[in-house]
């Protein structure tokens, strides 16, 4: 791609991402230990008050105790440490009439709706859970998978599993899940479970989302994310990565970003046009 096709494009991207980020149906109200916000193509420290748009993914670090989300519904996202999520990813239906709330990645991941709402469900590589109401606490951790429904109830569709039909979900159920295997139901946590649950998840936060009414907050800007930070992303599964070639493409720029993309293009093929374009046809040799 020629250097001002290059330019037109990032260009556009920044603008689209700061109409949708004025308009963001979620904000950061706590960050509690380094994290960071990937929106569009850059990369941003994570600031509370900053208002996320859609397809927004947060990285916290390893020993980051708490990052929150609130919604606009009312509903709260509380993440722990060394997780990887994007809120409201597009094009994600799912099951349910309405797309999910956030993609859990990688890490800990507690959801709390408003009180009497019935929620936008949220996946995982394993799971997807629809008609939440109430408070989940979820670990995805490699190929495996836990789910607490710590009060209220929800629908659980294990994912990639044929003929798998929702499963009703109540308060105090435990769900576990491992390879593709099926998953089973307990009573209550498991042991190894609570001893790993993040200490910030057994508070209960007011909302906070008041506070930044009306108020303007830029994050910090920091270096373009480097295809070692992105890796766990541009090699997920299909239906998350497909959009990934436009949102990141002016990355590939760098040499490093594209040699990393070369080197592991079999974990994600969408990027051969943009690695080695085709000539248009018709064009003279």
């Amino acid at each position: 791609m020629r250097r001002r096709q290059w330019a037109w494009l990032a260009a556009g991207l920044l603008v689209a991402t700061a109409v949708q980020a004025a308009d963001g149906p979620a904000l950061l109200t706590v960050v509690d230990g380094p994290a960071t916000v990937i929106d569009g193509a850059r990369q941003l420290g994570a600031t509370p008050g900053q208002r996320l748009a859609p397809a927004s993914i947060i990285d916290t670090g390893p020993n980051t105790p708490l990052v929150r989300v609130e919604f606009a519904d009312g509903s709260a996202l509380d993440l722990g440490p060394d997780t990887h999520v994007m809120l409201l990813p597009p094009g994600l239906a799912g099951s349910g009439p309405r797309g999910p709330a956030f993609y859990l990645l990688q890490g800990w991941a507690k959801h709390t709706s408003a009180k009497g709402a019935t929620v936008a469900g949220q996946l995982a590589p394993q799971l997807e859970l629809l008609q939440v109401a109430g408070v989940t606490v979820g670990r995805v951790a490699g190929d495996e998978s836990a789910l607490f429904i710590e009060s209220g109830k929800a629908q659980l569709l294990e994912r990639k599993l044929k003929g798998a039909a929702p499963q009703a979900l109540k308060s105090g159920d435990f769900y576990t899940r491992s390879g593709a295997d099926k998953g089973s139901v307990a009573a209550k946590p498991a042991s190894a479970f609570l001893s790993g649950l993040p200490r910030s998840f057994r508070d209960t936060l007011p909302p906070l989302a008041a506070q930044f009414k009306g108020k303007a907050v830029e994050a910090r800007p920091l270096p373009a994310p480097a295809y070692a930070a992105l890796k766990p992303w541009l090699s997920a599964e299909p239906v998350i990565r497909r959009e990934f070639p436009r949102r990141f493409a002016t990355l590939a720029q760098d040499a490093a970003f594209r040699e990393g993309l070369a080197k592991n293009l079999a974990a994600h093929p969408e990027w051969e046009p943009v690695l080695y374009p085709k000539p248009a046809s018709g064009a003279s040799r």
